[in-house]
């Protein structure tokens, strides 16, 4: 049987979406992205994100268009606000905590806070990540970036495999 998996993610400028997007046609799975009602545009957006990152902020989310109870993984995306976890991506661990089975995690960042924000993650969905990845704004549409994506898709199909493994029949 086919694992059923979810690429949710957040996205201010359209870095971690591009990702998002080659993670799900890569594992072929359904993808969500997160929003909310803020304005984020612009230097005051910016500020604002960056700011209720780093207190820890929770914020109303949008609907959402697939329920991440009905997959075995949810592959949660995000970018890195202020060398912390967004508000909206706080906000959907938090409110889908006892509905995701198994979590991989990746982030979109200029240079650091990753394992902050992984770590972020871990606490807020209760749970360690069967994968993680890491793409560096810089270096998003490189050969680099596209290898670094090929070895998570082949992580987490491996973990996958291994957990289907060990289910009673």
């Amino acid at each position: 049987m086919t694992p059923r998996i979810l690429v949710a993610y957040y996205s201010r400028t359209g870095n971690t979406r591009k990702v998002a997007s080659e993670l799900a046609a890569a594992l072929r799975a359904d993808v969500d992205e997160i929003s909310d009602f803020e304005d984020r545009s612009g230097i005051r957006g910016y500020l604002r994100s960056g700011r209720q990152a780093f207190w820890h902020r929770v914020v109303p989310l949008r609907p959402l268009r697939f329920q991440p109870g009905g997959y075995d993984l949810v592959v949660i995306g995000t970018p890195i606000w202020n060398v912390s976890l967004p508000s909206p991506v706080r906000a959907y661990l938090r409110e889908h905590r006892r509905a995701i089975r198994a979590s991989a995690f990746f982030c979109t960042c200029g240079g650091m806070g990753m394992e902050r924000v992984f770590q972020q993650m871990s606490d807020e969905s209760g749970q360690s990540p069967i994968a993680k990845l890491v793409v560096f704004e810089a270096k998003l549409d490189t050969p680099e970036a596209r290898n670094d994506v090929r070895e998570f898709v082949a992580k987490v199909r491996q973990e996958i495999r291994a957990h289907a493994t060990r289910q009673p029949a």
